[in-house]
């Protein structure tokens, strides 16, 4: 009995600390009416794998010479802003894990940087399009063809990043196992490909899976499960630097056009694995399997269906000065407390 008692009191503290540690997302938009950032924050709780983590989303209107944002590097769709430290910091301060930019400017264009940064995106853009940035400070490369004037920007780097790597093939390999041993290292979701999976064609003397079909538009995943595997995650040849001088071999783990090629698509099985991983090394903590409250506050009359993020408008001036470390100290105890929860729970069940 008494077992039973100290296990639901410890629920109850488990249900409190899955709301403390929600992975906290901050947009800061100069939108007069923030419908963008709204359709935004609804795409960053309900796509996979993001649907099955704790996210809360908060919008916060500032003015627009906070975001000081415009075209960069020559570059008409490359939209950069000049005060994402600060924004980022500001972000931290509201207890928020990430900070995105959604800017007023009614033409196509985002940016982001690889591995780090704050994803920004224009009221001209899809909302998802802050999907695929967002998903660039996880590590992500783009996945479509670069123009030729813009090889010379982004195809310089040699790096592997988790959905891309540059590797010049061999002319010719004894058989799979020779091209595994040869080029294991050189990809990063390597410990995903099955062993009966083959990493080379034409009777095993060609590296590649085969090559990406971009005819086939990976299905966007609203709900709270992965996607089916349609097809192995392997060693398939993209386009990216196809138009650079010389021509650079990528290779993708799908075989199907992602988000990272065309916004309008969805992540496919493999990117889905890779970006789960990744936001459980970032401590987002996985839902409940039980009801929970909701995330995010609802502040006005929506359609049926729609929950949109909490909208809060500040002054620039008093935004620098909050000082939200309570809730960061808050956060911290529960993670401990619900660290006991955890030990006792397995405890019980020895």
């Amino acid at each position: 009995m008494k077992k039973t008692i100290r296990l639901s009191t410890f629920l109850t503290v488990a249900l409190m600390t899955s709301q403390v540690h929600a992975y906290k997302f901050v947009i800061y938009t100069d939108e007069a009416v923030t419908n963008k950032s709204e359709q935004v924050a609804e795409l960053m709780k309900n796509t996979y794998p993001f649907s099955k983590f704790n996210i809360e989303v908060e919008i916060v209107r500032v003015p627009a010479k906070d975001l000081d944002c415009g075209s960069s590097n020559g570059i008409d769709r490359l939209i950069t802003c000049e005060n994402l430290d600060n924004i980022q910091a500001m972000a931290a301060k509201r207890g928020g894990d990430q900070a995105m930019i959604v800017k007023n400017i009614p033409k196509f264009g985002g940016s982001s940087g690889v591995g780090g940064g704050v994803p920004v995106i224009t009221t001209g853009t899809s909302p998802r399009g802050m999907l695929h940035e967002y998903l660039h400070t996880l590590g992500l490369c783009d996945e479509y063809e670069y123009k030729p004037e813009e090889t010379t920007f982004y195809c310089g780097r040699d790096s592997k990043q988790p959905n891309l790597t540059f590797i010049q093939p061999m002319a010719a390999y004894s058989g799979d196992q020779h091209a595994r041993g040869v080029h294991a290292m050189d990809i990063p979701w390597y410990g995903q490909i099955f062993s009966t999976t083959l990493i080379t064609n034409s009777h095993e003397t060609m590296l590649g899976t085969g090559s990406v079909n971009y005819n086939k538009t990976e299905p966007v995943n609203n709900t709270k499960e992965p996607q089916t595997l349609g097809e192995p995650t392997g060693l398939y040849q993209g386009k990216v630097c196809n138009k650079a001088t010389p021509k650079k071999f990528s290779w993708q783990p799908g075989g199907g056009s992602t988000i990272m090629e065309n916004i309008d698509s969805g992540l496919g099985a493999p990117l889905e694995r890779v970006v789960e991983k990744i936001m459980e090394s970032k401590g987002a903590k996985k839902r409940m399997t039980f009801n929970e409250p909701d995330e995010v506050e609802v502040v006005a009359p929506t359609r049926e269906g729609e929950r949109p993020a909490k909208v809060t408008k500040v002054d620039p001036k008093p935004d620098y000065e909050i000082n939200d470390s309570g809730r960061n100290l808050f956060k911290t105890f529960f993670q401990w407390i619900q660290n006991l929860f955890n030990y006792i729970s397995n405890g019980f069940s020895r």
